[in-house]
C-alpha cells in the first residue's frame, strides 16, 4: 500500500475521534423532536457501511443524506429500498434523479414507514376493542444539485413531512443543504457536509382530539377540543471524509468517516468501509460510536453488466440492533 494511501486511512479515522470534545455534554433537549423516522437512513450501501455516507454520497439515496453529493450523478438512476423494520413496521423508500447536462440534477424521493395494523386496546376493555388503527410516516422530497466549480457541488432539497395516528395527523415543511467537495490529494479525498430537516415544527390535530366536556356537576356535556403542543423535527448536521486508500488488479478499497449531531442527543461518529472487485461484487461494513444499540452493519452489492446502456445493482444490508431484533435491508438501483 502506498505511503499516501495509509495516510489517507489514518485521517479518515482520526477524523472522528478527534472531532468533538471527549468530556460528556450535558442534554438539554432529549426526547424533544417529532418525526424521529427522519433519522432512518436511506439505501442498503450506505446503511452496510455504518451511515458514513456524507461525502461518499455517489447514488440516488444521496438525496436523504448529502442533497450536494446529487450533482455529482452522471446517469438517471432509480432506487427502491425496502426492510421489515423494529417491531414489525415497514420501511419503503423509493428515489430517482435526472441527469439535466449543464443545468445540474433533479431529484424526487419518497420515504414511507408504516406500523400496519394494530388492535385497539382500552382501559375498560384491555384485551382489544376489536377495532384496528395504524399509524405512518410520511417524507415527500424534491432537490436540486448542480456543479459549482469543477471539484465543488451544492443542493437543495425542499420536503413535505407528514406523521398519521389514527384520526390525527401533523405535518411541516422543510430543507436540507449540503455539498461536496473533492480534493486534489489523498486520492481525490472528498469532503462533505448537510444540514438537514431545517426549519419546521409539527402539532397533532384531528378528531380523536375531539372530546365531550362537563363544565361542572348538573351541566350537560359541551364538544371541546384537545390541544397539542407543537415540536421540533431532528434537525440533523453532518460532516463527512471519504477517499480510496487501495486500487491495484481490480481491487479497491474506500473507507469513510461522518461525524453527525443532532439538537436532540450527542454526537455521534460513523465509519465504514468498501471492499470493491471489478466494480462488480462489493463486501461493505461499518461501526457507530456513541450509540446505544445499532452499533455494527455488514453487507454486500452485486451490479450485472450493462444491457442497452441499463445497469442494475442489488445491495443488502444487516444491521445489529444489540437486544432488539435485527434488521434486514434491500436495494434495487437501476441506472439509464
Amino acid at each position: 500500500m502506498k505511503r499516501h494511501s495509509l495516510w489517507a486511512l489514518t485521517v479518515l479515522l482520526l477524523c472522528g475521534a478527534v472531532s468533538a470534545p471527549a468530556q460528556k455534554v450535558q442534554l438539554t433537549q432529549l426526547g424533544s423532536s417529532i418525526a424521529n423516522f427522519l433519522k432512518i437512513g436511506v439505501g442498503a450501501r450506505a446503511v452496510a457501511m455504518g451511515e458514513a455516507f456524507t461525502a461518499l454520497s455517489d447514488d440516488a439515496s444521496t438525496m436523504y443524506w448529502n442533497p450536494g453529493g446529487l450533482g455529482n450523478l452522471r446517469e438517471n438512476q432509480a432506487m427502491f429500498d425496502v426492510s421489515n423494520w423494529l417491531l414489525d413496521t415497514r420501511l419503503y423508500s423509493l428515489s430517482s434523479s435526472v441527469n439535466l447536462g449543464e443545468f445540474g440534477v433533479v431529484g424526487a424521493s419518497v420515504n414511507f414507514l408504516s406500523s400496519g395494523d394494530i388492535p385497539e386496546t382500552t382501559l375498560e376493555e384491555p384485551d382489544g376493542t376489536g377495532r384496528m388503527f395504524a399509524a405512518s410516516d410520511l417524507a415527500i422530497s424534491l432537490t436540486y444539485s448542480r456543479r459549482i466549480t469543477d471539484n465543488f457541488t451544492a443542493g437543495i432539497t425542499v420536503k413535505y413531512v407528514s406523521e398519521q395516528l389514527d384520526r390525527s395527523s401533523a405535518s411541516t415543511v422543510a430543507l436540507d443543504v449540503g455539498s461536496v467537495f473533492v480534493t486534489d490529494f489523498l486520492n481525490n479525498m472528498r469532503i462533505g457536509f448537510s444540514l438537514s430537516n431545517l426549519g419546521g415544527q409539527m402539532r397533532f390535530d384531528g378528531t380523536d382530539l375531539a372530546i365531550q366536556y362537563l363544565p361542572q356537576p348538573g351541566f350537560k356535556y359541551v364538544p371541546a377540543q384537545l390541544s397539542t403542543e407543537s415540536w421540533d423535527i431532528p434537525l440533523l448536521f453532518r460532516f463527512g471524509v471519504a477517499t480510496d486508500v487501495w486500487k491495484s488488479s481490480g481491487f479497491r478499497v474506500t473507507v469513510a468517516s461522518d461525524v453527525m449531531d443532532s439538537r436532540d442527543y450527542t454526537y455521534r461518529v460513523n465509519l465504514g468501509g468498501e471492499v470493491g472487485y471489478e466494480e462488480m461484487v462489493f463486501l461493505r461494513g461499518g461501526y457507530k460510536i456513541n450509540t446505544d444499540e445499532a452499533k455494527m452493519s455488514l453487507g454486500f452489492g452485486v451490479r450485472l453488466p450493462e444491457v442497452q446502456n441499463i445497469g442494475l445493482s442489488f445491495d443488502y444490508a444487516y444491521i445489529n440492533f444489540g437486544i432488539l431484533e435485527s434488521v434486514h435491508r434491500i436495494s434495487i438501483t437501476v441506472k439509464y
